[in-house]
């Protein structure tokens, strides 16, 4: 029985490991929070790391970041409210719900991301930076990339 056992773990940890490098595309959906000068607060669209550049697109505007330029790059973790349809219905019921019950409704409003800050100099010498929100586990991979094409980043972890 132990042969079997051992067998289910060391598939069970390959089927992990390969799901773990799957995870990460290379054009994750992002919203801009504050930073870039052409592109609006809030803003969603695509962050991708391409011929040296950081690149950030929406359906208007784009914006690039040379990646030598980067001073540092800094990721983490934020809860944050549903935006959209869903936000609306899970609002409305939370308004209607009897007895005050609606604000336990407003829990399931939240959601986890990745913050990516990125701090850069300008052409002129000038330190500005960037905050995007990501998919969770998507903030990593890209840190990642950014590191791999030359960034400067001084801290290594979380």
């Amino acid at each position: 029985m132990k042969p079997i056992a051992l067998l289910i773990v060391v598939f069970s940890a390959a089927t992990f490991a390969s799901a773990q490098t799957s995870s990460a595309p290379n054009n994750p959906n992002v919203r801009h929070i504050i930073g870039l000068d052409d592109i609006k607060k809030n803003a969603a669209g695509t962050l991708v790391v391409q011929d040296g550049m950081l690149v950030f697109m929406t359906a208007k505007a784009g914006n690039k970041v040379p990646v030598s330029s980067i001073a540092d790059v800094f990721i983490g973790t934020e809860s944050t409210q549903l935006r959209g349809k869903t936000a609306r219905v899970v609002k409305t019921a939370a308004i209607a719900a009897p007895y005050e019950t609606g604000r336990a409704l407003t829990i399931l409003m939240r959601t986890k991301v990745d913050i990516l800050t990125v701090s850069f100099h300008d052409p002129d010498g000038a330190l500005h930076g960037a905050i995007f929100a990501l998919p969770v586990g998507q903030a990593e991979p890209l840190r990642a990339q950014l590191i791999q094409a030359g960034a400067h980043a001084t801290l290594a972890e979380k």
